[in-house]
């Protein structure tokens, strides 16, 4: 579909002016264009940014008088059930768009997606044809049965950049081992004393954290497997403990019972100590992520017994759940302080990021019939991994990879101005070409990775008697 702006016919003085798509009845819908506007010609291509259903963050900033007229390729429109026209609109949104990806399954119709790393490669476990649960990797957008360490069953918790996994399988016998999966090879990291042993996380150094059973299986201790020895971490005074996740330090989080068996408290494991994180006022705490600055994220009780999603930072436990759900978890923080999990009883995965939750089922393409229930992982990248329900009514683990979300203007000084939110540590290539449908893209900018999520602005002077020119913008 084409938007087009003219100034020749009838004019008409706006300014401002957004245009957001409402007819789901339209089923294929190409971007945005704005023709014979001082002779530019603007695009904005593929990857769900300007699609039916939803409303696109497409902004028209035009000075002086116009006529907004629309023409589609072999489809008819009613005018006034498409467009939605607002004059004098809100500025530009700074809501990142996401691409959603099927993971797909090795056969059964149970999978769970639990880690994810820099390069999009995700971790999880998955149930087969014969009903067996197996570890799994995707990548290159393939699933990869792990298999176990001769049993039926195995589970993949975490990922590294370098592609190592962590996680737990079975034996022979049918009992657990943590194992470490390498170039193919999965490694039993035995039991440390007790029956079973598990591992939850993996860092870049290849540390591994998880639990076990002390000898006797008198009580579950979290662990700090380093070099091939393995560090007990302890309890916070009672006789359970689990590790879910480790950063780059050899820093550790995870949950401890204070006595006993429960209740449980939120820990982190530094320089040989667990601290006890505390609650939000109510009797139980979990952490569940740590980034490489220390900050920790997890679920946490309120005084009216209501689960929460929390950080912790600089030794304060906040609140993050502005939606006062009925309940909330975080599972992961990246470097950029940027956390995900669920809000609900499981059936909406969000994103937190500027002091604001965002329901991931909100910033993606609606029509596509996925429900996010579960954002388990984020990497630096900006990339989530998940769990939701896929259009066909089953189960499935999906990958998020953030969008550019662009808007087109014409500057006084008259130039094309492209505007777009650049996420975190992701770089970006602007092309343009001279054909709408065909012909090759010619780089116009080339942006190394941002430090930090932020608009994006670049200007394209125009030029006599210049070729119409058609822009995208695409990660590097």
């Amino acid at each position: 579909m084409i938007l087009g702006v003219s100034p020749r016919d009838h004019p008409v003085p706006f300014q401002n002016l957004s245009v957001f798509v409402e007819d789901g009845s339209v089923q294929n819908c190409y971007g945005a264009c704005i023709t014979s506007w001082h002779g530019i010609n603007a695009m904005l291509f593929g990857n769900n940014i300007f699609r039916y259903g939803m409303k696109a963050n497409l902004q028209l900033h035009l000075q002086g008088r116009g006529r907004l007229s629309i023409c589609g390729r072999g489809i008819s429109f009613f005018l006034c059930a498409l467009l939605l026209l607002v004059v004098n609109c809100p500025g530009y949104s700074a809501e990142i768009q996401y691409a959603v990806t099927d993971l797909g399954t090795l056969g059964g119709s149970l999978i769970y997606a639990s880690g994810l790393n820099n390069s999009g490669q995700v971790v999880g476990n998955c149930s087969t044809t014969n009903g067996a649960r197996r570890a799994f990797v995707y990548a290159n957008g393939h699933l990869t049965d792990l298999g176990t360490l001769g049993g039926t069953n195995g589970y993949a918790y975490g990922i590294n950049n370098s592609g190592q996994i962590a996680g737990g399988a079975e034996i022979s016998t049918g009992v657990e081992d943590a194992f470490f999966y390498d170039k193919g090879v999965m490694t039993d990291l035995g039991t440390f004393g007790g029956t079973s042993s598990d591992a939850r996380a993996i860092n870049n150094q290849g540390q591994i954290a998880g639990g076990f059973w002390t000898s006797g299986d008198t009580s579950y201790h979290a662990y700090l497997y380093s070099a091939g020895t393995m560090t007990d971490l302890g309890t916070l005074g009672g006789t359970r403990s689990l590790a879910f996740g480790i950063n780059d330090n050899g820093q550790v989080v995870g949950q401890s019972s204070i006595t006993g068996v429960t209740p449980y408290h939120a820990f982190l494991y530094s320089a040989g100590t667990m601290a006890d994180l505390g609650t939000l006022g109510g009797a139980q705490s979990f952490a569940y992520g740590i980034n490489n600055s220390g900050q920790v994220v997890g679920g946490a009780f309120t005084s009216t017994n209501v689960e929460h999603a929390f950080l912790y930072s600089g030794g304060t436990m906040t609140d993050l759940d502005s939606f006062g759900s009925l309940r909330s978890r975080a599972y992961a923080i990246n470097r950029f302080g940027e956390i995900v999990g669920f809000m609900g009883f499981g059936d909406h995965a969000f994103v937190y990021r500027g002091g604001v939750m965002t329901d991931l089922n909100t910033v993606i393409d609606t029509n596509l019939g996925w429900t996010l229930e579960v954002a388990a992982a984020i990497n630096d990248r900006g990339q989530i991994a998940g769990v939701g329900t896929h259009p066909a009514g089953t189960l499935r683990a999906f990958l998020l990879t953030p969008l550019p979300n662009v808007q087109i203007s014409l500057t006084p000084s008259n130039a094309v101005q492209l505007q777009f939110i650049g996420h975190a540590g992701e770089g970006y290539v602007v092309e343009y070409r001279t054909s709408l449908g065909s012909g090759s893209w010619q780089v116009f900018a080339l942006l190394d990775p941002v430090p930090v999520t932020q608009t994006i602005t670049l200007t394209d002077p125009l030029a006599p008697d210049r070729p119409t020119r058609f822009y995208r913008v695409r990660t590097r």
